[in-house]
This record gives C-alpha cells, sequence and structure tokens, in this order.
C-alpha cells in the first residue's frame, strides 16, 4: 500500500528517540514497567524521581538510561 501513513505507539517511539526520561542520558536505553500506577502513588514520602515522573506522565512505562534503572531496582 503505496502511501500509508503507519502511526507509532507512543513508547516506541519514546524508546526510539533513546533518551532518558528521568537524567536525558543516552547511555544504554531499557524500559522500566510498574504494574499498576496506584501503587506508586501510595509509597512512601517523598517520592523519588522516576515515580514522580511515571506519575506525572500518567505512564506505567519508563524509558531510563542504564544508571537510573538501577538505582530504580535499588530503591525496591
Amino acid at each position: 500500500m503505496a502511501g500509508t501513513v503507519v502511526r507509532r505507539r507512543e513508547l516506541v517511539s519514546r524508546l526510539l528517540a533513546g533518551i532518558c526520561e528521568i537524567c536525558g542520558s543516552t547511555d544504554g536505553i531499557a524500559v522500566h514497567h510498574v504494574r499498576s500506577l496506584a501503587d506508586l502513588s501510595e509509597r512512601r514520602q517523598p517520592l523519588p524521581p522516576w515515580v514522580q515522573v511515571m506519575l506525572r506522565k500518567r505512564r506505567k512505562a519508563l524509558v531510563a538510561c542504564r544508571d537510573c534503572h538501577t538505582d530504580i531496582h535499588a530503591d525496591g
């Protein structure tokens, strides 16, 4: 089908941009997923930066660099 426009899903576009949504780095990009945004809002205060970004974007997936992704899992 010549001329057909294929729209990318938002997550794919964010991943292909290759930029960490927390710090702006481009090193070792990965995607972090959570089961529910409600679980994030129940976390201890103050909320870590990665939680704030996910809640502000209202997205269950976050594109993060290697260092930020490691910090997210270390935060537990």
